[in-house]
C-alpha cells in the first residue's frame, strides 16, 4: 500500500520563473538540477517540500511517455500552528492567497497559483481522518466557492 506522495512533476513554460516562485515565494530548497546529455537534454529543477520532491520540467517526453497536462491543484500539508505564518509570508511577497475553511473549524487551506497557473494548496487537515466537511471561503471572492 502507498504511504504518501514521493514525487510530483509539473510542466513549466519558464523554468527560471518557476524556480524563483518555488524557492523565493514558497521557500522550498533546490535539491537537484537536470541538464545536458546525462539527462537526455531534459531540463528540470527539483525542489523539496517536506518529504515530497517536486520536479519543475520544461516540456519534454518523460519516462513511460509521461506528458504534462492540466490539473486542478495539489495540496501540501502544513501544521495548524504554522499556517498563519505561511500565509503571511506568501502574502507579504505580493502573491494572491485565497483562504478556505473546511468544517466548520475543522481545517484551513490557502491556495496560491505558480507562474504556470498550477494551484498549490497549503492544508492543515490530516487526510487520514476522513472528510473535513464542506469548504467555505474565508478570503473575499474565492473562485469556485
Amino acid at each position: 500500500m502507498a504511504t504518501g506522495v514521493n514525487e510530483l512533476v509539473l510542466e513549466v513554460a519558464d523554468l527560471a520563473a518557476a524556480e524563483r516562485f518555488y524557492t523565493e515565494v514558497l521557500g522550498f530548497p533546490v535539491i537537484e538540477r537536470w541538464e545536458g546529455d546525462h539527462w537526455r537534454h531534459r531540463e528540470a529543477v527539483w525542489v523539496l517540500a517536506g518529504g515530497t520532491r517536486i520536479g519543475l520540467w520544461k516540456p519534454a517526453l518523460g519516462i513511460a511517455r509521461a506528458r504534462g497536462g492540466v490539473h486542478v491543484h495539489y495540496a501540501l500539508s502544513v501544521d495548524d500552528q504554522e499556517y498563519d505564518a505561511v500565509v503571511e509570508r506568501i502574502r507579504g511577497l505580493g502573491v494572491q492567497v485565497d483562504e478556505v475553511e473546511f468544517g466548520p473549524g475543522n481545517a484551513r487551506s490557502a491556495y496560491v497559483a505558480d507562474p504556470d497557473h498550477n494551484v498549490v494548496e497549503f492544508w492543515t487537515w490530516d487526510v487520514t481522518a476522513g472528510s473535513p466537511g464542506a469548504p467555505r471561503a474565508i478570503s473575499e471572492a474565492v473562485p469556485g466557492l
